[in-house]
């Protein structure tokens, strides 16, 4: 039986690689594709892939929310993970909130492929590059300023930074927009802001939003 494979990801060319990437191997099959997180929520309740392999910063829903949406559904999707923010808190907040595998954008198709295999095995995937950088981290005690945001408020500041108003947050979210602004005095608070601008300017920093 072949691994059931789904791909979401908001760029075409990224996803064109993937199935690049897994077309040589029989054990794996790509069922799906998708270029939004709206897109991968219908995927993983539709056509119930076995791994949905996700990028984390896309227009909608983000890779974040995704996550946190199936852990809390317990989908039995394994998620991995593949993006280009693989610095700061993400791979943590990521892996905390239900993600099976972490890899960064860069990494050689063979690493890809044995990720899927893993995890659809019932085991975890962290790039050793990735490791590495948390390690480091932890050990020398440099942190992102992002570090002390929980997973919600740093979805909050990404919806924020890609300047989405808090009642469309609110609405997307689930939740009143009296909690939308008490989230974002939050995220101000930790990382010592005072405005939208200066939210937007740390993230793209950070590499979490592309130039705006």
């Amino acid at each position: 039986m072949s691994i059931r494979v789904a791909i979401v990801d908001d760029h075409a060319l990224a996803r064109a690689g993937y199935r690049f990437m897994f077309a040589p191997h029989a054990d794996i099959e790509v069922v799906a594709e998708g270029g939004s997180g709206e897109d991968a929520l219908r995927i993983a309740r539709e056509i119930k892939p076995e791994v949905l392999v996700l990028d984390v910063s896309m227009p909608g829903i983000s890779g974040i929310e995704v996550t946190q949406r199936l852990a809390k559904a317990s989908s039995p999707l394994r998620i991995a993970i593949v993006t280009m923010h693989g610095q700061g808190p993400l791979p943590r907040l990521l892996l905390d909130a239900g993600a099976h595998a972490f890899l960064s954008k860069d990494c050689e198709a063979a690493e890809l492929v044995e990720a899927v295999r893993k995890i659809a095995r019932g085991e975890r995937y962290l790039a050793a590059s990735i490791a590495q950088q948390m390690a480091l981290a932890n050990a020398s005690g440099r942190a992102s300023p992002l570090d002390d945001l929980t997973a919600r408020e740093l979805e909050v500041a990404l919806m924020f930074g890609r300047g989405e108003r808090a009642m469309d947050i609110a609405a997307r979210l689930h939740i009143s927009e009296k909690t939308v602004h008490t989230y974002k005095s939050r995220i101000y608070a930790k990382l010592d802001i005072h405005s939208a601008a200066e939210l937007t300017l740390l993230l793209v920093r950070q590499g979490l939003l592309s130039e705006m």
